[in-house]
């Protein structure tokens, strides 16, 4: 598996996660947590980094299937 850089799954993940909400925002009411799958944020590569309030994470997936979140 050849991992890309990071900056490159932007636009492709914000394109997957709209297409992915927008789906399911119609069945579920407003106050619901959301639910996206790790493939549809992961994509073909196996890490994606976060920003949350200036901050940036690390979401990896194993090989074993899990999924590690660090700062």
């Amino acid at each position: 598996m050849v991992n890309k850089p990071a900056n490159s799954l932007a636009p492709r993940l914000l394109q997957v996660a709209g297409a992915a909400t927008a789906q399911k925002s119609s069945a579920a009411p407003a106050d619901a947590t959301k639910r996206i799958s790790s493939r549809a944020l992961l994509g073909q590569a196996n890490s994606l980094i976060i920003d949350h309030e200036g901050v940036s994470y690390v979401l990896r997936a194993t090989r074993l299937g899990k999924l590690i979140l660090t700062k």
